[in-house]
């Protein structure tokens, strides 16, 4: 119930229409709460975790209090009225980001002082403060506020309240918060949900026509009718056999245009609902493309919102509490490493400067893991210009990046950044080398023996991934022929369907938009019943080919390698690999199927012709080259990936390692994995790779971002007591694509 009184005060106090109200308190037009399963207000999930995405945000931030001389405050009255007093610094920002959030509007009651010290500090939501002006009318002047709460009443100075607000063209008192733009598609949003419940009830399935033989009469009908509609409505009964005497044929009528797009709906609106408050959708889990959502996603959010949100309640921070207590007590300490490298301490320290403040606050954003994530990225990159001849601390400057300016950084470089130049004037060669070592050293061979086996280790690490990779290529190349085929055959159907839909007059209404897409649309269902059976295929294929690939690797061979195969293809684990498998492809035909109609939809809405909306299918359909490839070298890579885990695990492995290409084509966090894993962990324990938990590479059950044509190979470092070394796999032959057709057809005398 606090949740509904919250968004009813907003409600009242944004003056929204009488339907918003209604609809945020659960009840009709009537006054009477309608019989649903769920009130509309509990419809604002998504609302409540944006806020508390904005929330956690900012309360992980340290806030520090700095002096312009990158002097800390380490205790004082500011110091301890933030930290040390009853309402703790976590709940002081968390109240506030939250109403702050929701409505743009909150004040902080002073409801102790010592003068104008604030000693004791109360967050109110902007909805419990009214204005008092000079003239008792919303046009006179603000003198002060007050505080209600039901029968509570309590008049402030304006000395003893602080007001954070945005813009509001309708009240010069209060701001406007994005819950009342967002309202709109939470309605929306609520309404899709209810839809999909209805749909539910009714075994989520299409209507069916029943088609009788001759010309029964309107009785007969009817009988008909109620025994399908008893047999078969409800959830309960969905999928149930149809057998009625009588019928001469069922069909299925195809989803109109509000079944298609009322999915679509409800992720417009979740969108719109996060744009208001500033959340990338990714952010609070709404499905987006993969490598958005693990990356920039996240850099949008800290960037776009966290960064400036905190920046605002840092500056009311200073200029309502930290302005309003003497300096003189605070006690100063000196860091250990400069400021200055901190962008958002300069920002605030300019702010400061600006209002000859001596004493701030900021949070140290530049601390946050996913700021320090982009700042090496951009580091990275523009560090490469030191190569190109560029000074360090010109890059530095130039880019504001976050290191201080070093006494080394005006050198020019040899080697790659590691000897200055100068060194080479002054001492020639050995200015760069050192002093040569004597011939024979022990030294200078160690140094050698070392640069012999890293290099070495680098090439064996490629040998065993390019044959790797190898043995199961005739696999993909198969799996994305089969998936090109299958896309071309859905272009063929659609276009042809398409030609049968499109009416001969060339100006087309609304209404008949919606009808011929739902006419061209192909049966969700029957496609990805056929695309499971193409993934099912290929992966018994790469299933096996991993088995038989670690069993060899591992020693297993002749009728107990058969045996072997046979029992682990059986594995409870490789069968929940290819129930995931089967529901992501599934998925393949739905966002194909929502690209078609989108396609169709504009190409009819700009009044394009059959020949215009036959090139958009081509162009969604006939240019999927690519995404078969794509999708089969994942699926591909994954199931052999799968079928070498398990086998690992029965055979009795007790360490693994991963290793990648070590190309440029590496996702960061697959290299990172390589490093940190190269010396093996337990069989049974995860591999950690950006946050997320594998099994192996191209664990099905791992998000896109990790698995997306992944090209990595798990491979075992111990099994039974043996250790195996990479030079070891790099003279090993991995059992093929090859080895496999060859042992089916019983030619294994070489396998």
């Amino acid at each position: 119930m606090g949740v509904k009184r919250t968004l009813q005060s907003i409600a009242k106090t944004l003056g929204l229409t009488q339907a918003a109200k209604l609809w945020l308190s659960g009840e009709d037009m009537s006054g009477k709460t309608p019989d649903r399963p769920n009130k509309p207000y509990k419809q604002v999930e998504l609302v409540f975790r944006c806020v508390e995405k904005l929330i956690s945000s900012i309360t992980s931030l340290p806030l520090v209090l700095s002096t312009v001389n990158e002097e800390i405050i380490e205790s004082g009255p500011a110091y301890d009225l933030l930290f040390n007093s009853s309402l703790t610094f976590e709940d002081f920002i968390t109240q506030t980001v939250g109403h702050y959030a929701l409505t743009r509007d909150v004040f902080w009651v002073f409801t102790e002082t010592a003068g104008m010290q604030p000693t004791q500090i109360q967050v109110v939501s902007g909805t419990q403060m009214h204005p008092i002006t000079s003239d008792g009318t919303p046009n006179g002047d603000l003198v002060g506020w007050e505080y209600r709460a039901g029968n509570y009443r309590k008049r402030f100075a304006l000395f003893e309240v602080h007001q954070i607000k945005n813009f509001n063209p309708y009240d010069k008192f209060h701001g406007i918060g994005p819950i009342s733009a967002a309202s709109l598609s939470i309605s929306q949003a609520y309404q899709a949900s209810l839809f999909n419940e209805s749909a539910l009830a009714n075994g989520a399935e299409p209507g069916a026509i029943l088609m009788l033989e001759g010309k029964p009469d309107e009785r007969t009908i009817r009988l008909i009718r109620s025994q399908f509609e008893a047999r078969h409505q409800g959830a309960k009964n969905a999928k149930r056999t149809a057998a009625l005497a009588g019928i001469k044929d069922i069909k299925t009528v195809a989803m109109s245009m509000v079944d298609m797009q009322m999915a679509e709906l409800r992720n417009l609106s979740d969108i719109r609902i996060c744009s208001a408050f500033g959340v990338p959708p990714a952010v609070v889990g709404l499905v987006t493309e993969a490598q958005y959502a693990h990356g920039p996603a996240q850099q949008d959010f800290a960037v776009n919102t966290m960064r400036p949100l905190a920046s605002l309640i840092a500056g009311h921070i200073t200029k309502a509490i930290i302005s309003r207590i003497p300096a003189s007590k605070s006690q100063l300490s000196a860091m250990n490493t400069s400021l200055k490298t901190k962008p958002a301490y300069k920002a605030a320290k300019l702010k400061a400067i600006q209002r000859q403040q001596k004493i701030f606050a900021w949070f140290d954003v530049d601390s946050h893991p996913t700021i320090q994530a982009m700042n090496r990225e951009v580091a990275k990159q523009v560090l490469d210009f030191t190569k190109a001849g560029v000074k360090l601390n010109n890059l530095i400057i130039a880019h504001d990046l976050p290191y201080e300016v070093v006494p080394w950084g005006d050198d020019w470089w040899i080697g790659m950044g590691q000897v200055p130049a100068r060194y080479a004037l002054e001492a020639g060669v050995e200015g760069i080398t050192g002093p040569s070592l004597p011939e024979g050293s022990e030294e200078r061979k160690n140094k050698l023996a070392k640069q012999k086996i890293e290099k070495a280790d680098e090439a064996q690490k490629l040998r065993i991934w390019r044959n790797w990779v190898v043995s199961w290529a005739g696999i993909e190349r198969e799996y994305q022929e089969a998936l090109r085929k299958f896309f071309l055959r859905q272009q063929r159907e659609l276009i042809n369907k398409l030609q049968k839909a499109l009416p001969d007059n060339k100006v087309i209404n609304k209404a008949e938009t919606d009808e011929i897409i739902a006419r061209v649309v192909f049966d969700l269902k029957k496609e990805g019943e056929k695309i499971t059976v193409i993934n099912r295929t290929f992966f018994g294929k790469a299933v096996e080919l991993g088995i038989r690939q670690i069993a060899s690797e591992l020693g297993i061979t002749g009728n107990a390698l058969n045996q072997f195969v046979e029992t682990t293809k059986r594995n409870a684990a490789i069968r929940k690999a290819l129930t995931i498998q089967s529901q992501k492809i599934a998925s393949v035909n739905k966002t194909t199927q929502r690209l078609i109609a989108n396609q169709i939809r504009e190409g009819l809405e700009n009044g394009e012709g059959l020949n215009d909306l036959t090139r958009r299918i081509k162009k969604v359909l006939g240019s999927n080259r690519s995404r078969a490839l794509s999708i089969a070298r994942t699926q591909t890579a994954g199931a052999v990936g799968s079928g070498r885990h398990v086998g690992m695990k029965q055979a009795g492995a007790e360490l693994k390692i991963w290793l990648t290409s070590g190309d440029s084509h590496v996702r960061p966090t697959h290299v990172d994995a390589g490093k940190r894993y190269a010396d093996g962990i337990p069989v049974d324990e995860p591999f950690v790779v950006g946050g997320d938990f594998l099994m192996h590479p191209g664990d099905p059950a791992a998000s896109p971002a990790n698995v997306i044509n992944c090209r990595c190979v798990e491979l075992a470092a111990k099994a039974k007591g043996k250790a195996f070394s990479l030079s070891e796999y790099a003279a090993m032959k991995f059992f093929s694509y090859a080895d496999l057709i060859d042992l089916k057809k019983g030619d294994n005398k070489n396998v």
